[in-house]
């Protein structure tokens, strides 16, 4: 069972990130690294702080996920929860990811365990500051801007994005947030829909590592 909720996962990680090669299957011209360290040093939410609870949906499975968010996104904590019974077995997981800037916790809630390592993010699910995208830019990942749409009260852009192998993915952005997501990625049709956002305070113990789990060092 835990296999079905890696593929899950798997297909909507690669739903999220339709973008970031930007061009490499057919050889289209990449995006500079100078491009995209400028983009990571941009402001990951339209507003300081807040929660968001969202939803992702493959394979006709669910993922519920609540992310709480400071310091425009520097750093974030996002819980996740894949609810599933089968026969009367609980077979839910439920993972906690902490981000602080480079540093990243990754936890699994149920084993009491996690790992803590480095690594640069990306803006965004799309690796671009959408903000900032120009015509050259959609050109070069592959994507059609699609114009403004309102979405939860909010002024958002939808663009839409295709590939040759299949992948067709839309997706609409407040700033450099995903507030839906809809397509088929390598055959898989995946989507993501935020349900709200609280433009509040989060708690800052959500930011924490919680006291009975174990953490090791990852290179």
């Amino acid at each position: 069972m835990k296999k079905v909720i890696s593929i899950l996962l798997l297909a909507l990680l690669l739903g999220g990130c339709s973008g970031e090669k930007r061009g490499q299957d057919t050889g289209e011209e990449k995006l500079s690294v100078k491009e995209l360290q400028a983009d990571a040093g941009k402001r990951r939410y339209p507003i300081e702080q807040g929660i968001i609870r969202s939803t992702s949906k493959a394979m006709g499975m669910k993922m519920e996920i609540v992310t709480y968010f400071d310091k425009w996104g520097e750093w974030e904590a996002i819980e996740t929860t894949v609810p599933m019974e089968v026969m009367g077995e609980d077979y839910s997981s439920h993972t906690l990811e902490i981000i602080k800037g480079d540093d990243h916790w990754k936890i699994d809630l149920d084993k009491k365990s996690g790992e803590h390592y480095k690594q640069t993010r990306a803006i965004n699910p799309l690796g671009v500051d959408v903000e900032s995208l120009t015509d050259e830019l959609l050109g070069k990942m592959k994507m059609e801007d699609l114009g403004e749409v309102e979405f939860l009260g909010y002024k958002c852009r939808k663009m839409r994005i295709r590939s040759d192998k299949g992948t067709e993915v839309e997706y609409v952005m407040w700033g450099n947030v995903m507030m839906k997501m809809e397509g088929e990625t390598m055959g898989i049709a995946t989507s993501s829909e935020v349900i709200s956002v609280e433009e509040v305070a989060p708690p800052q113990e959500k930011f924490e590592i919680p006291s009975d789990i174990v953490i090791t060092e990852s290179e």
